[in-house]
């Protein structure tokens, strides 16, 4: 699957190549942890979910290629701080960090824009405890993750290129494991989207 995604990743970027119409778009994002799964045989798994520290901050670029009037196809990278938090009978936070790889279809109309699709997310380093957890650093043992993600947003025109609005749900299939394969939790975030559409003119 991995492979899969990279090598039309690839394909979207070549065409990006030769495509006089397609759109750079660098991204910030922000948002938090609703929906997160917890595994059951955690100590923490019925403790309260606490939304603020339970943030996810991100960035990064994606590119779209239009496939017609209404439709195309986008794709990119994105690096995101994924956090959860618990307070109630216990208290404390894991973190880790991941580099995302969608490959989304896209649908625009009017100063609407449709954006759902499958993902790539590649943990990198270790899940982090916060102090309230001993500050555990926690070898992963999940190497790859796939998930889907879907998104609704607005844009304006503002300068050469357009400003972009969208609030994007990530869904991640699989939980984050440590190295004796038990499992901690599985990311579900709702993001607030900020970017900017500039035209490539090649």
């Amino acid at each position: 699957m991995k492979k899969i995604l990279t090598i039309l990743a690839a394909a979207i970027m070549s065409a990006a190549m030769a495509t006089a119409d397609t759109v750079f778009i660098p991204h910030v994002y922000g948002g938090f942890g609703l929906g997160t799964k917890v595994d059951e045989d955690l100590p923490f798994s019925e403790e309260k979910q606490d939304y603020a520290k339970s943030w996810i901050a991100g960035m990064g670029a994606e590119l779209n290629v239009p496939m017609g009037t209404y439709f195309g196809v986008q794709s990119g990278l994105n690096f995101f701080i994924n956090n959860y938090a618990v307070d109630e009978n216990v208290t404390g936070q894991f973190r880790y960090y991941s580099l995302d790889i969608p490959l989304l279809l896209t649908c625009s109309y009017g100063a609407f824009n449709l954006v759902a699709g499958p993902y790539a997310s590649i943990p990198i380093g270790k899940i982090r405890g916060s102090k309230d957890f001993d500050g555990d650093k926690i070898n992963s043992d999940t190497k790859i993750n796939f998930g889907v993600t879907a998104g609704l947003g607005f844009e304006k025109k503002m300068g050469t290129g357009r400003c972009l609005v969208e609030a994007r749900y990530l869904f991640d299939l699989l939980p984050m494991k440590d190295d004796d394969d038990n499992a901690f939790f599985t990311r579900r975030g709702l993001l607030l989207d900020f970017g900017y559409k500039v035209p490539l003119l090649f």
